[in-house]
């Protein structure tokens, strides 16, 4: 999955992107409210990332920010998303944890701007190799979105 060589401060941060995405999933493949999605996630696969990762715990302030407003401002997000998406794709042909990966790397690099850009689009892509399976798809689209600013 994710290489664990990685100091634990960053697999931290790393994690909490990973179990951002599974809460996600979780809250829109059951049609639940967040914080719902959040509790199921705790209970039942919190456990399994931190072990993966050797890591105590996670992130719990980024993990909070990813998801904060989430559902408020996915429009927004869709919206830039549709703006730099390759003429030959539509936000429709997604799937549900691409589309969330990206909006989750969209909040970072045009919102939050807490981190090194660089090191979100890894981050991202890395993502969504994991989930997704196309890398280079992530890699394009973060680097357009980049190149904007």
């Amino acid at each position: 999955m994710i290489d664990n060589i990685r100091h634990k401060s960053i697999r931290k941060k790393t994690a909490s992107r990973i179990a951002a995405v599974q809460i996600l999933y979780l809250h829109q493949y059951n049609n639940q409210p967040l914080f719902e999605s959040i509790s199921t996630y705790d209970m039942h696969y919190k456990k399994f990332l931190l072990e993966k990762l050797e890591i105590k715990e996670l992130d719990t302030k980024l993990l909070s920010d990813l998801l904060k407003n989430f559902d408020e401002n996915k429009n927004v997000y869709d919206s830039i998303i549709k703006k730099y998406l390759s003429k030959d794709w539509k936000i429709g042909r997604l799937g549900t944890n691409e589309l969330n990966i990206l909006r989750l790397s969209v909040f970072e690099l045009r919102f939050f701007k807490k981190f090194d850009k660089k090191t979100i689009i890894n981050e991202y892509v890395s993502l969504f190799s994991n989930f997704c399976g196309e890398p280079d798809f992530a890699n394009g689209f973060l680097n357009s979105l980049l190149k904007s600013e």
